[in-house]
């Protein structure tokens, strides 16, 4: 290589095992690229013959950036600006088996250990909250049943949503259980109609999140309009229908993208293509952890491996 780099990806005929690199600075006499695999190395320009330059589509380029700079952001590096860049997360871990054996560190014997069970996931006969995301998939079910919808009041039927939604620790109080218990009475019925479109409608499962994402007027304190985030448009499907739909966590699942080598926005609005986006870093996901012998239960486990992998402290 013999001439400044720029947006473009690198191998090192040398060592082709480090993977695909970005160069992220240019100094005088060197440039330093970190690699998929071999992280950060310096070059002496004078001397890079080994590096070549590697043709990738947009889309492939994109998701090595979000890998490369995500992971030169979280070492305190300068982040190169390139035109058009998407605002990702960082890719916490290397690769998705680093990622697994700190999940088996967190959680010796994996989704059914004692461990997770009786912190995420909750025992079968547990009640209320010590039955965690056992007991909120069963309640879910119960109270937000198609036969609920048609018989109950729509009191009722608010109190059921408010009971689901606090039942876990999922969403926030901030962005979830305080301000929707606090919605407007005149601003209740377009929700409980959006909430059983999304449970029990037909149709793209996407647009239908979308569709009650637009149909809860959040507000804060002082009476203005309060964004409603993904953790509240996708808890109650989650809870409901946990083999088909996860709930969505953007920062950790954008992270998560990172890591499977797939780039997605972490600050997006709630869309339906932003919907099968996240889900499909999901199914990627626990494509995955059966792949290595684990056994998730449900796309609910999956999102509990995403959140606590990235929430944790590494060591």
């Amino acid at each position: 290589m013999t001439t400044t780099p720029s947006a473009t990806a690198y191998k090192n005929e040398a060592q082709p095992q480090w993977g695909l690199g970005l160069v992220v600075e240019d100094q005088p006499g060197n440039w330093v690229l970190v690699f998929e695999h071999g992280g950060r190395r310096k070059f002496v320009k004078a001397k890079a013959k080994t590096l070549v330059a590697v043709s990738l589509p947009k889309e492939a380029l994109e998701q090595l950036q979000a890998k490369v700079y995500g992971r030169q952001a979280a070492k305190g590096g300068a982040i190169p600006k390139a035109k058009g860049t998407r605002a990702t997360s960082a890719a916490r871990f290397g690769s998705f088996d680093e990622q697994l054996s700190f999940f088996e560190r967190l959680f010796v014997g994996g989704f059914e250990g004692d461990h997770f069970v009786t912190e995420e996931r909750g025992a079968p006969e547990a009640k209320g909250k010590a039955g965690y995301k056992t007991a909120a998939i069963a309640m879910a079910r119960a109270e937000l049943g198609l036969a609920r919808f048609e018989t109950a009041t729509q009191a009722e039927l608010f109190e059921s949503a408010k009971r689901v939604l606090a039942a876990t620790n999922i969403v926030f109080p901030i962005e979830g259980a305080i301000p929707f218990g606090a919605l407007a009475d005149a601003d209740r019925p377009k929700v409980l109609a959006g909430l059983k479109q999304l449970l029990h409608g037909e149709g793209d499962y996407a647009l239908r999140v979308e569709q009650f994402a637009s149909s809860v007027n959040l507000k804060d304190k002082s009476g203005k309009g309060k964004r409603v985030t993904w953790p509240l448009a996708t808890v109650f499907g989650a809870l409901y229908h946990p083999t088909d739909h996860t709930c969505v966590k953007p920062t950790a699942f954008a992270a998560e993208g990172a890591t499977l080598g797939l780039a997605l926005e972490k600050s997006q609005a709630v869309t339906a293509t932003g919907y099968r986006q996240f889900l499909k870093v999901a199914r990627e996901t626990q494509k995955r952890l059966l792949a290595a012998g684990h056994r998730p239960r449900d796309l609910v486990d999956v999102y509990t491996f995403i959140w606590r992998t990235h929430a944790e402290k590494l060591p």
